[in-house]
């Protein structure tokens, strides 16, 4: 039987909602590290006549704004550096290993960012954080894709996700409660210890494969290099395949605006994640108090509309049918509908109960888009290149999004605030997060042009499917592909696949024609990716497609 074959190819601890359950806690972690730096018990305040001191990494620093800014910026200049890395690293060595080296990686780097004697160094700790951090951002969506059940790939993606801003509130409220009790330096021990079991169970754990990486402990096939020339060949056959690489996924077109939308929306989101805890304490709470109250509020409205917008937006999906347009949809709609209660709640409450009401509203809406997103990502490219692809919109979204903005508009509002009273300067955070949030309207705008290019040949699943991999179809309970005849999981769509894999039987995979659809001028940058594939051996997953 198939099934028996590929269920006894994988681990004995693997089950697909075992290692669901894994990721999401990984991802919490991960995503904690990120509201904690934010957060106001670490992050402090900084130094001012009233309280010369100030708090934090602020006040122990005596960071302006815009330096504040930086941490943020430099963390994700090491995730965007490291993430293509990591993502073409897996086709000639196991993901799952490499999943285990970037995170001890990470743990190593937080434990330094509480160990920091100054701020240089906390700035290339932070960078260090972003370089462990690549490993998971490249590779975990992909396994996700591979394991969750068909008809349920937004749902899972979207219990995946829904962990970043439940993350984030977590660190929020764990940096306060820490910080209430001892100092900010403790909160990043403690969560490289948490982190510490995963590291150990991905590096000693039998490694799950993932398709289009490198099976642990495969052969890898070049000859050990004997001079300087075999030297910058390897490097320069190393580079021309990760350029084609790159190169086959900018010509998706659907990929393209994907990314542009995404990285504007990621702007406004790391943009109130960062300042918002600090705006709504300036604009709503009194001067005494340290940030506490405004990271508990923040942080449980967080994980709140995180939790409940990414569940009905991959529900959504799914109730609507999967299909590319039917995301972009949706992705669209997220952000034009969020945008206009947000404007509302910056520009028109004067209480702190409409504010909270409004923008509670509007992440709720905004949240919507979690899962769509990532689900999108994983199906308009071919699908050895999925780690690339998250690795490059990685790169986009936080080099042209989330790493720039923070500092921006922290410089806007240190502009707008300059030579003003201290309550006129927490009036200034209305100005400057409502100028911030016209980018969701950018955004919203490219998804619907996303949705209008989105035809039937830009979704590489349906090629995944006549090649025969049925690992992706599987539930946690072994039956994935039972439904209705004829339906994507169904009994029809089963003896189909099932049909397809008797036909490439004891053929080389490798050699196998690339039919899949031509998009952008494709046609002959693909010839000649498909006549090095032998060579390279970027695929394997030989052992998957013999039925």
């Amino acid at each position: 039987m198939v099934r028996d074959k590929m269920t006894a190819a994988h681990p004995r601890w693997f089950t697909p909602l075992r290692l669901l359950g894994i990721f999401c806690l990984t991802n919490l972690v991960v995503y904690l590290d990120r509201g904690l730096i934010a957060s106001n018990g670490v992050n402090g305040s900084a130094r001012t006549e009233e309280n010369p001191s100030g708090s934090g990494i602020q006040g122990d620093f005596n960071l302006s704004y815009f330096a504040d800014g930086l941490l943020p910026a430099l963390f994700m200049v090491g995730l965007l550096l490291s993430s293509p890395i990591f993502a073409e690293a897996v086709k000639h060595y196991s993901a799952f290993r490499m999943l285990g080296w970037g995170m001890a990686v990470w743990v190593v780097a937080v434990v330094a960012c509480g160990a920091a004697p100054n701020f240089v160094f906390l700035l290339v700790a932070r960078s260090f954080v972003g370089v462990g951090e690549a490993s998971f951002v490249a590779l975990a969506a992909p396994f996700i894709d591979d394991f969750a059940p068909a008809a349920q790939k937004a749902r899972w993606f979207a219990a995946f996700y829904l962990c970043i801003p439940v993350g984030f509130a977590a660190g929020y409220i764990f940096g306060g409660v820490i910080t209430a009790v001892a100092s900010w330096r403790v909160a990043f021990v403690i969560e490289g210890l948490a982190m510490t079991p995963f590291v150990a169970f991905a590096l000693t754990a039998q490694p799950l494969h993932l398709r289009g990486s490198k099976p642990a402990g495969a052969t890898h096939h070049h000859r050990t290099p004997n001079h300087t020339g075999d030297h910058r060949r390897r490097w320069r056959a190393v580079v021309g395949e990760f350029l084609s690489d790159v190169a086959t996924v900018l010509r998706q077109r659907v990929w393209v605006s994907v990314c542009a939308a995404y990285t504007s929306y990621v702007a406004v989101l790391g943009v109130y994640a960062y300042w918002g805890p600090k705006a709504g304490r300036a604009l709503f709470f009194a001067a005494d108090d340290r940030g506490g109250s405004a990271d508990l509020v923040f942080g449980g409205v967080t994980v709140l509309t995180g939790v409940l917008g990414s569940v009905a937006g991959g529900l959504a999906l799914d109730r609507m049918g999967s299909t590319l347009r039917n995301a972009n949809f949706l992705c669209a709609a997220s952000n034009f509908v969020g945008f206009v209660f947000l404007l509302l709640a910056f520009i028109t409450s004067r209480s702190f109960e409409a504010f909270m009401g409004l923008f509670a509203a509007g992440q709720l809406v905004i949240f919507l888009l979690q899962a769509p997103v990532a689900a999108t990502g994983m199906w308009c490219v071919p699908a050895e290149l999925r780690p690339l692809g998250a690795s490059l919109m990685t790169v986009s979204i936080h080099l042209l999004g989330d790493v720039p903005s923070p500092p921006l508009v922290g410089l806007l509002q240190t502009r707008l605030a300059a030579g003003k009273d201290t309550q006129q300067a927490a009036e200034q955070w209305r100005i400057s997060l409502s100028i911030c949030s016209l980018l969701l309207l950018v955004s919203g705008a490219i998804f619907l042009l996303a949705a209008w290019q989105s035809g039937p040949g830009s979704d590489y699943r349906k090629q995944q499917e006549v090649a025969g991999d049925g690992e992706g179809n599987e539930g946690a309970d072994g039956e994935g592909d039972e439904g209705v005849a004829g339906g994507p999981g169904g009994v029809g769509a089963r003896e189909a696949r099932e049909g397809a894999g008797d036909m490439i039987r004891d053929v080389d995979v490798d050699v196998v024609p690339d039919c899949r659809p031509l998009l952008m001028g494709e046609r002959s940058s693909r010839s000649a990716s498909t006549s090095s594939n032998g060579s390279n051996d970027r695929h394997g997953e030989i052992p998957d497609a013999k039925v």
